[in-house]
């Protein structure tokens, strides 16, 4: 037993023991679902961040930039930080003006549709099933990998520990877990660079040295590894931009970021939340990225691409900083799991079951929590290859099936039910369908046949045809006039203008993470190019 895995199995205790302290303190089953809806700034930034940061960044994502898809991701992180502001100032809240309890009761509530509504959740819970999916066998090779100790064994610890968080506290646990998590595995990035840098030689020097690496030809590339992924850089770039949209759509609309702000205590905090959101998801992911790039440096043969940083950490760092930082790894993935399957026990019980005001409804949630852990444990169990690439159909899923719908349900006058239910069933169809046959088939086709653009186009079709079968009905309609009207409790001019200074930080955030990104890594490169 090695001083990683102490540290780990300790947090996990502590973790769990919060959940179990919070359990106690649950006043009702809305207490359980949305923590009341009275939640502060903090928490939702925490868990937003929380949710959306888990083993497939620290893994998955450092994993492809140390392979050569650097530029390509960064494209990505780019596009999909604006997520969290979109989806808190056009849809976020108004979703909390709906006084819904989640998501697919808000769609159903919205289209007057008990069957928009159980197809929302289906899809939902298959979705999160895939992701947390992806998350329990980074999870699970996390603690292998460091520990020694068989995968299984790994997986069986780690599934106890975000389950028995889930099924005690329900999202009111998952709030506070998820923000002390976020500032460990944060933390322990920023920390962790520096020791990377160091190790590698230096910004600068690593920058000149890795412009014309020869193991990997177009590393830090816009065009990326040619040898990896398409034969032309444009491809590459049409496909970054197209994942750009889809992660975008995950941090505003999907249903483990869009839920934060039904728990959020008014529309200001949703504001708020969306803006710092922002700003720590692209601080953690370029963070991260980088850092597989620039471990280049430090080993270019790592034989699994996926254990870059993992390696790194347990050789190239002291030993009190490598288990913070592994440390932070795995709350990373906690937090991700354990607000997965509180929304799956909300869902299912609340949407699908109809159990929402119901005396037994709590049970029925913590329920459908341990019967998805099991679910994931037998496909876990089986350990399917390429962790990236199960996590991008999970988000893929969500974005296809509801980035139209969501949005449309707030700003369009023509979508109805029949629209809805089309535009799900047919992103859902393409997403999934060209996803398993390319797999089936061995091989992906030209970039402009993959999943997440077929899929989404077929939502959008979906939508269009769907809600030109019949017009909009009264009740339809004046639900969405009601989403329009701000409540009165929440005309507050001072927290009005405290917002727009929010967003205009934000701006001159992105305006200096631009000049940055010029000056400390464009630059750099280019020169090193020229020469």
């Amino acid at each position: 037993m090695n001083i990683y895995f102490i540290g780990m199995v300790i947090s996990m205790a502590l973790y769990i023991i919060i959940g179990g302290m919070v359990s106690r303190k649950l006043k009702s089953a809305n207490d359980f679902y949305i923590a009341e809806g009275n939640a502060p700034t903090i928490l939702i930034v925490g868990s937003i961040v929380a949710s959306y940061i888990g083993c497939g960044v620290y893994m998955g994502d450092a994993g492809e930039c140390y392979a050569g898809f650097f530029a390509a991701l960064l494209t990505i992180i780019t596009m999909k930080v604006v997520g969290p502001i979109y989806g808190s100032v056009f849809f976020g809240r108004y979703l909390r003006r709906s006084g819904c309890t989640t998501l697919p009761e808000y769609y159903g509530v919205r289209f007057h549709s008990t069957a928009v509504r159980k197809l929302s959740a289906v899809i939902a819970i298959i979705s999160m099933v895939v992701y947390l999916l992806s998350v329990t066998q980074g999870l699970g090779t996390l603690m292998s990998f460091v520990t020694g100790a068989p995968y299984i064994i790994c997986i069986v610890l780690v599934m106890i520990t975000f389950t028995l968080i889930s099924a005690l506290s329900g999202s009111k646990g998952v709030l506070l877990t998820d923000t002390i998590m976020f500032a460990v595995f944060s933390s322990a990035s920023i920390v962790g660079l520096g020791f990377i840098v160091k190790a590698a030689g230096g910004w600068f020097p690593s920058i000149e040295a890795l412009a014309n690496f020869d193991k990997v030809p177009g590393l830090l590339a816009w065009t990326c590894n040619l040898d990896y992924m398409y034969p032309t850089g444009i491809q590459n770039f049409i496909w970054a931009c197209g994942y750009g949209i889809v992660w975008g759509a995950i941090a505003s609309i999907a249903p483990w970021q869009s839920s934060r702000y039904l728990m959020a205590k008014n529309e200001s905090v949703c504001i708020r939340s969306g803006a710092y959101a922002a700003i720590f998801l692209f601080l953690i992911e370029f963070v991260v990225n980088i850092s597989g790039v620039f471990i280049n440096r430090i080993n270019p043969d790592i034989q699994d691409q996926s254990h870059a940083v993992l390696w790194t950490v347990m050789n190239r760092m002291p030993t009190i900083i490598g288990v913070v930082f592994l440390t932070g790894m795995l709350a990373a993935g906690i937090s991700s799991s354990t607000t997965f399957l509180s929304l799956i026990g909300s869902f299912f019980t609340v949407d699908i079951l109809g159990k929402k005001d119901k005396s037994d409804g709590l049970f029925w949630a913590r329920v459908a929590i341990v019967a998805a852990s099991a679910v994931v444990f037998i496909l876990a169990y089986a350990n399917p290859p390429s962790l990236f690439w199960i996590m991008y159909l999970g988000a893929t899923l969500v974005a296809c099936c509801w980035l139209p719908m969501s949005y449309a349900s707030i700003w369009s006058k023509r979508v109805n039910k029949y629209g809805a239910i089309l535009s799900m069933s047919l992103g859902f169809a393409g997403c999934f369908g060209v996803k398993l046959f390319t797999t089936l088939k061995g091989g992906g086709g030209p970039v402009y046949l993959d999943s997440a653009f077929l899929g989404m186009g077929l939502s959008v079709l979906g939508l269009m045809i769907g809600s030109a079968v019949t017009k909009v009905t009264p009740a339809e309609d004046d639900y969405r006039k009601m989403l329009h009207v701000r409540p009165q409790t929440e005309r507050d001019m001072k927290e009005l203008s405290s917002n727009i200074k929010y967003a205009q930080v934000s701006i001159v955030l992105g305006i200096a993470i631009t000049v940055i990104l010029l000056v400390f890594w464009a630059l750099p490169y280019t020169r090193a190019v020229a020469r």
